[in-house]
């Protein structure tokens, strides 16, 4: 195995010229197979100018290394790691441009003439963008090859018990096409992966192998996406092949094959079940629902709770204890309560779910329910309530609401990472700015996009290539969207363009994709005004987005700086007696030290403060630090704000995110503590950490060159290492 894989990152073959057909096959531990399937090609090669691309999925078997050796001339692909039949296939196709792919499984075994036959029904079937051939036995009796698309009926009778039960159905006859006389050629839904020849323009329309099927049912999702692209799929007797291999999923239950099977019919009716696409197109009113029932759930369970905890503690009471019979129409009127007060207060909006929420900020939502359950029963004089059970249902509602709202994100991040939960999208565009947003969507984490392909109008009388590595096809035309939307399960269409509908045909295929509830995007440079939370109103004639600097709410602002103006005083009264012993100190040559700093950022604040520092430049606690209540007084610096930046440094907003982050912030001045505080430890975050920090480290600057070395000063203990002022 070492000479092979060595092979792998030594010198590039040199390439031939572009053959007709390119064969590639996809080898895992079957050395023996691969062996004779390429004797095969050897001996009975097509006519046609070919080339044989062979992608190994890092096969541990010792007779691969020989196979290579006796095969040199075929163009050999090492990878690293089994990436799955699927990306093998992608990568042997995407090393050679020819007008035919032939994909074989290393267990085929050509027979005379069979390519050229193959070949030739192709050429004489244009509209065939895969074609699969006669499959049969090495006694050779026929393998049924070419099959209709899975039903419901089919997966039980093929994937279940009753498949034992019941094995002359004909629902299983009817999806095997032994109806068909399989001695004649004729369009069929799907045929088997392990040989079928693709036509190169056929995958510009459709794409390639959907790589998220690891192995199985990348056939028929293939086979599905050619019928949908309007090529045929065809099979022919005209050519024969010997297929040595029984599928290893249908040998046995429970194996890894057979989950490996499951895994991909779960993904392929993810994909293209219309059951599915309508739980994902109405998945924000039914998670909302579910969160809802869920709350009520726990509601009922905390109420219930409550009740018994009062029961069980009895004997603390001198008051009888209602049968909880007498509580249901407190329970209903509680329930009721707390699904309008979660309603108003955005818990069950789209936008609510997606942010995660604070365990304070949910505990607010139930505080409101809170008082007023029990402004309620205060009110209507009830006297059947127990306070010590409205009392102890307060906080378990707030938890099992809690537990349930954290159940529903918890649910939602599994489905994303297991891919359950793709937005099938559509582009819309020139194609070269499309080409150019594909990578952004890739390195996107957690985008959790299925880009189907894309829609732009082509050159007269001509078509459009495939993009991102021919891996996002073209599609149609724009005014095709929403019958593109229907036939692949589309819920969300991107238009990567500036302006707006410019014909009523245009302004139609919106108003469809919005009445069909399809998600609408656009990706345009201004976007982020409206996560920013401006709006849009008109200015003459044009549409404009209004973006308020100071912020919403002035009255924070005003809040902020009499905070700095209180802060500064209570530093000035505070700090004085130490600043008066420090600079005594100084002039003694006792140890103490000013060190100055001149501060820059973004919002042109440009104080320079001078701070109290012991002999090695380490800034000293915040109780010494008497000459910062001026920069406080009059707003040059920040209790709370962003971080100081030192150095004359003016860091702008690099990232995506960074840039969104500075137009949702208000400008603020540095301040001496705030969310970029550390500690030790390495605890995040929190308001404690913040007011360590300020007391240890004021602006976090860390260590500052002194104006004079002295012996430190004893005051200056207990000081946290910080991260030094950037």
């Amino acid at each position: 195995m070492d000479a092979p894989r060595a092979a792998a990152h030594g010198p590039r073959q040199t390439r031939p010229a572009s053959p007709r057909v390119a064969v590639i096959i996809v080898h895992y531990n079957t050395s023996a197979d691969l062996g004779r399937c390429l004797e095969s090609l050897a001996a009975y090669p097509p006519s046609a100018p070919h080339r044989v691309v062979i992608v190994d999925n890092a096969s541990r078997d010792e007779g691969l290394a020989a196979v290579h050796a006796r095969f040199p001339d075929c163009h050999w692909i090492f990878n690293q790691e089994n990436v799955g039949y699927a990306r093998g296939c992608n990568r042997g196709m995407a090393e050679v441009e020819a007008e035919y792919y032939l994909v074989l499984n290393p267990d085929i075994v050509v027979q005379p003439g069979a390519l050229d036959r193959l070949l030739e029904f192709a050429d004489t079937h244009p509209r065939a963008g895969l074609v699969g051939p006669q499959l049969l036995n090495e006694d050779g009796t026929l393998q049924e090859s070419c099959r209709r698309f899975y039903t419901l009926r089919t997966l039980l009778l093929r994937r279940t018990i009753l498949g034992k039960l019941f094995p002359d159905s004909r629902t299983v006859q009817r999806h095997l096409m032994r109806d068909f006389d399989h001695r004649s050629s004729r369009p069929v839904d799907w045929v088997l992966g392990g040989c079928v020849l693709a036509r190169r323009t056929a995958l510009d329309r459709c794409g390639p192998m959907d790589e998220r099927f690891f192995l199985y049912f990348e056939d028929v999702d293939w086979c599905y996406r050619m019928w949908q692209a309007g090529y045929e799929v065809q099979y022919t007797p005209d050519a024969r092949f010997v297929h040595r291999h029984r599928r290893a999923s249908a040998r046995g239950r429970f194996g890894r094959s057979w989950w490996l099977h499951l895994g991909s019919l779960i993904s392929f009716y993810e994909k293209w079940g219309m059951f599915v696409w309508l739980l994902k197109k109405w998945r924000d009113p039914l998670l909302a629902q579910l969160l809802w029932v869920l709350d009520l759930v726990g509601l009922v369970a905390a109420f219930a709770g409550a009740y018994a905890l009062r029961q069980a503690s009895g004997r603390w009471f001198a008051e009888p204890l209602f049968p909880f019979g007498e509580y249901v129409p407190l329970l209903a009127f509680a329930a009721l309560l707390a699904s309008i007060t979660f309603l108003l207060t955005g818990r069950y909006r789209a936008d609510g779910r997606d942010r995660a929420r604070s365990l304070g900020e949910h505990l607010q939502q139930v505080g409101v329910v809170a008082v007023l359950l029990l402004a309620a029963t205060y009110l209507g004089h009830l006297d059947v309530v127990s306070r010590a059970v409205l009392l102890l249902f307060i906080p378990l509602l707030g938890l099992a609401t809690f537990a349930g709202d954290r159940l529903v994100r918890r649910v939602r991040r599994r489905l994303v990472r297991g891919r359950l939960t793709l937005e099938r999208t559509l582009l819309v565009g020139l194609p070269a700015r499309i080409g150019a947003g594909l990578a952004g969507l890739r390195e996107a984490p957690g985008g959790g996009l299925d880009v189907v392909g894309y829609v732009a109008e082509p050159p007269a009388g001509a078509g459009l290539p495939a993009l991102g590595g021919g891996e996002v096809p073209w599609l149609g035309c724009p005014d095709e969207i929403p019958e593109i939307v229907r036939r692949y399960r589309v819920s969300q269409v991107v238009f990567w363009e500036e302006s707006g509908p410019r014909s009523p045909a245009r302004w139609a295929v919106l108003a469809t994709l919005r009445r069909q509830r399809i998600r609408l995007r656009w990706p345009v440079e201004a976007a982020w005004l409206a996560e920013a939370g401006d709006h849009v109103e008109t200015f003459g004639s044009e549409l404009s987005a209004v973006h308020h600097s100071a912020g919403r709410s002035p009255q924070a602002g005003v809040g902020r700086r009499l905070g700095g103006v209180a802060a500064g005083l209570a530093l000035w009264i505070l700090a004085a007696p130490g600043w008066l012993w420090l600079r005594s100190a100084s002039r003694r040559g006792r140890g103490a030290g000013f060190a100055s700093v001149a501060l820059s950022d973004i919002w042109g604040h440009d104080p320079e403060l001078t701070l109290a520092v012991d002999d090695g430049g380490r800034v000293l606690p915040l109780g010494w630090q008497w000459k910062l209540a001026g920069p406080l007084l009059t707003g040059a610096i920040a209790l709370v704000g962003p971080r100081p930046q030192t150095g004359g440094r003016r860091e702008a907003p690099r990232t995506p995110t960074e840039v969104l982050e500075f137009w949702k912030t208000v400008p603020r001045a540095p301040g001496l503590t705030g969310p970029w505080a550390v500690v030790p430890e390495g605890g995040g975050p929190g308001r404690s950490t913040m007011f360590r920090q300020l007391w240890r480290d004021p602006g976090g600057f860390g260590h500052l060159a002194s104006g004079r070395e002295t012996t430190p000063i004893p005051a200056a203990t207990e000081r946290s290492p910080q991260e030094e002022g950037s």
